[in-house]
C-alpha cells in the first residue's frame, strides 16, 4: 500500500514539475528554456535562425530556482526542451544522468573561443554545449588612492600599508572575505595546489589537492594578511569590504564583476584587474564560471538543434548579449569588436513577441528576478556557484572588460563534477579556523580535506 502511494506521488509531482514549461514538442518547432533576462537579443538570434532554416523557436522563460529540477525531470520523457541554458556546474549532474549530448567543434570554430570557457563545459573529454559568457574576479581598485594597479603581491602589501598608516586618514588598503573560498581559491591555484587532479579522462574526483605543502602556503599567505601585514581583521566579510569601497574608505578589493554595477551607481572611479604575481612569480588563479547552453539528449532535431545553439553562441549573438544585459562574451572575435565600448542607456524593458514565461511567471508580465514593482531597465546576470543575481546596469567600459577577460585568462575553471559540491562548507571552515588562529593552516586543512575526501566517497557509493 505504501508503495503504491509513493508511485501515485512520485507522478503527481512530475505532473506539476511539467506543468507551466509549455506543451510536449512540437515536431516542427525548437524550444529553448532559460532563464537569461536578455530577451531581445536572444530573439534576435531565434529570427536569424528561423529566417535560415524556416524553423520557428520559442523561448520559455523559467526561474532559475526552478529551471534545473524541471530540465531533470522533463528531459528523460521528451517534454524538455531542445536546448537549455544555465550554469556551467550543471553540466557534471546533467551528463552523469544523461540529460544533455556532446557537441563537436572543427578546429576553426574551437580557436574563436577562450580556451578556459570551453573547458569548462567539457566533462569526462568531451564538450557539452557552448559557453555564452565568461566572468571571473579579479582585483578591483579605486582611483582616487591607486593610479595603477600593482604588480607584484609585495607591491600591493606594502601599498596597502602605507594606506593603513594614514595616508588618506582613514581609508583602507586591502580587504575582501578571507574565509570565502569562492575568492580564497585564488592564492591555493596560484601557488599550485589543486581541487580536483586534472587528468586525461577529465578531473578525478577521488585526488583532491587542497591540503598539500602548496595549499598549506596559500594558507598561511591568507593568514598572514591578518597576523603578519595587519590589513584586516578576523572575520572580514564581503559586505564590511563592499561597504568601505562604497563610501571610498577602501582602495583595494578582491571582488566580482557583479560589483561594478554599484560602485558605477556610486560615481567611484574604479579599475578591475588580475590579482598581482606572487612571490613565486605566478598569478593567483581566481574560479572561472561560464553560462553556458546545452543540448537535450532527447532533442528530435538534433541537426538543428546544434545549428541553433551555434547561432545563440555566434559573434553577433554575444554582442548584442553584451549591450543588452553587460554579459562578457566568451567568444574572442566578439571580445575585439569595438562595439563593447559602448554604455548602455537604462529604458523600459518590453518582452518581445512570441516569448513564454515559464509556471509562476506566466502572463505576468515579469521577469524571473523580479518583485512587486515594474522590471525596468535591463539586467545583468552574474552565475556564482549556480546563483543568479539580476541588477539594473550601466554597462562596463572595454577597459573593464580587458580587466575581466584578463582575470579569467589567469583562472582556474570552476569544477563542474558533482563532488565539487562536497568542497564548499569544509573549506569555509577551514579558513575560518585558519583566519582565527583556532588551528594551523597544516593542522584545519588535513581535518576539512580530510572531511571532503570522506563526503565524496559516501555521495559516489
Amino acid at each position: 500500500m505504501k508503495q503504491t502511494i509513493f508511485v501515485l506521488l512520485l507522478c503527481l509531482f512530475s505532473l506539476f514539475i511539467l506543468s507551466g514549461c509549455g506543451k510536449k514538442e512540437d515536431r516542427n518547432r525548437l524550444v529553448i528554456w532559460t532563464d537569461m533576462n536578455e530577451t531581445k537579443s536572444l530573439s534576435a538570434a531565434t529570427g536569424r535562425f528561423t529566417a535560415r532554416t524556416g524553423v520557428p523557436v520559442t523561448i520559455v522563460r523559467v526561474p532559475l530556482i526552478e529551471l534545473q529540477p524541471k530540465y531533470q525531470v522533463a528531459a528523460p520523457v521528451r517534454h524538455g526542451p531542445d536546448i537549455v541554458t544555465g550554469p556551467h556546474n550543471w553540466i557534471g549532474p546533467f551528463a552523469t544522468a544523461g540529460l544533455i549530448s556532446p557537441v563537436e567543434l572543427t578546429q576553426e570554430e574551437i580557436q574563436k573561443y577562450l580556451p578556459v570557457s570551453l573547458k569548462v563545459m567539457s566533462f569526462e573529454g568531451k564538450l557539452y554545449g557552448l559557453p555564452v559568457s565568461v566572468e571571473a574576479p579579479g582585483l578591483i581598485y579605486n582611483k582616487k588612492f591607486i593610479s595603477r594597479p600593482p604588480e607584484t603581491m609585495k607591491e600591493l602589501i606594502e601599498t596597502a600599508q602605507e594606506i593603513d598608516s594614514g595616508k588618506y586618514g582613514d581609508v583602507k588598503g586591502f580587504m575582501y572575505e578571507m574565509a570565502d573560498f569562492y575568492f580564497s581559491w585564488a592564492f591555493f591555484g596560484g601557488y599550485g595546489a589543486y581541487i580536483f587532479k586534472d587528468t586525461p579522462q577529465g578531473l578525478d574526483p577521488h585526488d583532491v589537492g587542497l591540503d598539500t605543502p602548496e595549499a598549506v602556503k596559500a594558507a598561511q599567505f591568507i593568514l598572514d594578511f591578518v597576523k603578519k601585514y595587519h590589513l584586516m581583521e578576523q572575520g572580514m566579510t564581503k559586505d564590511i569590504a563592499d561597504g568601505r569601497f562604497l563610501d571610498n574608505k577602501l582602495a583595494m578589493t578582491f571582488n566580482g564583476p557583479w560589483t561594478l554595477v554599484n560602485y558605477k551607481k556610486q560615481g567611484i572611479s574604479y579599475g578591475f584587474a588580475p590579482l598581482p604575481k606572487l612571490d613565486n612569480g605566478k598569478y593567483p588563479s581566481p574560479l572561472v564560471s561560464v553560462l553556458g547552453a546545452m543540448l537535450n539528449k532527447e532533442t528530435r532535431h538534433r541537426e538543428l538543434a546544434i545549428e541553433l545553439l551555434k547561432e545563440i553562441c555566434s559573434k553577433e549573438s554575444q554582442i548584442d548579449i553584451y549591450l543588452e544585459g553587460g554579459r562578457i562574451p566568451s567568444r574572442l572575435d566578439a571580445q575585439d569588436d569595438p562595439r563593447l565600448a559602448l554604455q548602455a542607456v537604462l529604458k523600459e524593458d518590453t518582452e518581445p513577441q512570441g516569448m513564454e514565461n515559464a509556471g509562476s511567471l506566466k502572463n505576468t508580465g515579469r521577469t524571473a528576478s523580479s518583485s512587486d514593482e515594474p522590471d525596468t531597465g535591463y539586467r545583468a546576470l552574474s552565475l556564482i556557484g549556480g546563483l543568479s543575481y539580476a541588477l539594473d546596469i550601466t554597462f562596463i567600459p572595454n577597459s573593464e572588460v580587458k580587466g575581466i577577460l584578463d582575470s579569467a585568462g589567469v583562472g582556474t575553471p570552476m569544477p563542474n563534477i558533482p563532488a565539487f559540491t562536497q568542497v564548499w562548507q569544509p573549506m569555509k571552515e577551514a579558513l575560518q579556523l585558519i583566519t582565527m588562529e583556532k588551528l594551523t593552516p597544516q593542522e584545519a586543512l588535513r581535518m576539512e580535506v580530510d572531511r571532503i575526501r570522506k563526503d565524496i566517497t559516501r555521495m559516489m557509493r
